[in-house]
């Protein structure tokens, strides 16, 4: 009998610990499951925060192309006025000589070519002119590097495109 108790007892005993194994294995793999969903967690915020920081750029990008935008047109206005000015102060300069030419002269005369404005803006510019422009470009700084030179061959391939229509 003494030897059944103590198998007994080591029955009992090893029950015990194997329980008691069983036990901590379940706590470490809820304090994994714990870990694993702390991670996840903390992946997803790290995704949240990127988003964040992509679309803030992207609203930066767009806020300083508007500003670009604005920079140009505004350029262009200028621009605009300050051929008018000239072209009223060449018409003001062109008119007294008129009256000065005695009516003989005038009527020889065949209509005067106005002379050419220093500045024409590209989108103005017909095929033609815009070609010639690319020449003297090439001649002159030698290639198609340049920002106006981009900007002719652009609106070159649109009017030929218009053409093409």
């Amino acid at each position: 009998m003494t030897e059944e108790k103590e198998k007994k007892e080591k029955k009992e005993v090893k029950d015990k610990k194997e329980s008691k194994n069983k036990k901590k294995e379940k706590e470490i793999e809820k304090t994994k499951d714990k870990k694993e969903e702390k991670e996840v967690i903390v992946q997803k915020e790290d995704k949240k925060e990127k988003e964040e920081k992509k679309e803030e750029k992207e609203e930066k990008e767009v806020k300083q192309e508007k500003e670009e935008v604005k920079k140009e047109e505004k350029k262009e206005e200028k621009e605009e006025k300050e051929e008018l000015k000239e072209e009223k102060e060449k018409s003001e300069i062109e008119k007294p000589a008129k009256e000065e030419v005695p009516a003989e002269t005038e009527k020889a005369a065949v209509t005067p070519t106005p002379p050419p404005s220093k500045k024409k803006k590209i989108n103005k510019m017909s095929l033609t002119e815009i070609e010639d422009k690319l020449k003297e470009v090439k001649e002159k700084m030698g290639g198609f590097d340049s920002k106006y030179a981009q900007q002719l061959l652009w609106r070159k391939e649109i009017l030929k495109a218009e053409k093409k229509k």
